[in-house]
């Protein structure tokens, strides 16, 4: 774990947060549908997952959720599609949506600090009522993502890697894949599946109608629009 100060470094010093970005593509058509933006930077932030569980051992989860949060709107938006920006449950509680809610804005909501579900239904109006899009982020054998999902309804479900990874090799891995896509048709909830890196997964995908996806495949994480180039994967 790291320490709290380093912690604390990143929040007072915002200009240290670098945002990438990672292109999401319409499965269909092979178009693109938007970006995920992505946190990266120097030191304690080349790795964002170690830093966010240490901001959740030192009670400094929502201030660091909103420092990365506001980082990444400074950026603006993509000169296409959606921005789909990752939002903890505290930081969905505690930033202002009437501030930043945008109708091209799509917030991911992770893992990090989960709350009672009940709890998020309010904020989770406002967003929605000022624009932006919902998904539940990393929805995948866990079934606590899952749940969250059943409950909150998002619009969004991002499918974790870990389902998609080998479901063009193992029979096991396409029908624990088939049965969440299910849930998600039950919801009425768009799919986005992410970490695909391979033809024969994103094939899979496809052929079980998952609308939009992203990984090594189709594009990797660039810090900038112009830099990213979505590949040529549709045979």
């Amino acid at each position: 774990m790291l320490k709290k100060s380093d912690v604390e470094a990143v929040i007072k010093n915002p200009g240290r947060i670098r945002v990438y970005y990672q292109p999401v593509v319409d499965l269909t058509s092979g178009r693109l549908w938007g970006y995920e933006a992505l946190v990266r930077g120097d030191g304690v932030l080349a790795k964002p997952g170690r830093l966010f569980k240490s901001a959740v051992a030192w009670g400094l989860l929502g201030e660091l959720d909103t420092a990365c949060f506001k980082a990444v709107l400074a950026g603006g938006y993509p000169p296409e599609g959606y921005l789909s920006v990752n939002l903890t449950a505290a930081g969905l509680v505690d930033i202002d949506a009437g501030a930043y809610a945008n109708p091209r804005l799509v917030i991911e909501l992770t893992e990090y600090g989960c709350r009672d579900i009940q709890q998020l239904t309010g904020a989770l109006s406002a967003w929605r009522g000022n624009g932006a899009g919902i998904a539940i982020d990393d929805v995948g054998p866990d079934i606590g993502q899952l749940r969250a999902a059943l409950h909150l309804r998002p619009d969004f479900v991002k499918i974790d890697r870990l389902l998609v990874r080998g479901c063009d090799c193992h029979v096991s891995s396409r029908l624990l894949l088939a049965q969440a896509l299910e849930v998600c048709r039950y919801l009425g909830a768009e799919v986005i599946a992410e970490g695909i890196e391979k033809p024969g997964e994103l094939k899979v995908l496809r052929e079980l109608g998952v609308e939009y996806g992203q990984g090594y495949l189709l594009g990797k994480p660039q810090p900038g629009w112009g830099k990213v180039c979505v590949m040529a994967a549709w045979v």
